[in-house]
């Protein structure tokens, strides 16, 4: 019984932990909008910008999954 008390806690440290490392993510970079699908397949690198994200003139086409 033990055991599992010290699991839960130990998932509750992980969890809270998280949280607190999203806050202090987020105040580092407040410019970050979030994901968006399809960026960082860009060929110009980190040189895909626009406003909505990445610009699809300069994606890259991936191959569907098998």
């Amino acid at each position: 019984m033990l055991t599992h008390i010290l699991s839960l806690l130990g998932l509750m440290l992980l969890c809270g932990g998280w949280v607190l490392f999203q806050g202090w993510l987020s105040r580092q970079d407040p410019e970050y909008k979030g994901y968006k699908a399809g960026c960082g397949a860009c060929k110009q690198g980190s040189g895909c910008s626009t406003q909505d994200g990445c610009d699809t003139t300069v994606q890259i086409d991936l191959p569907s999954p098998k």
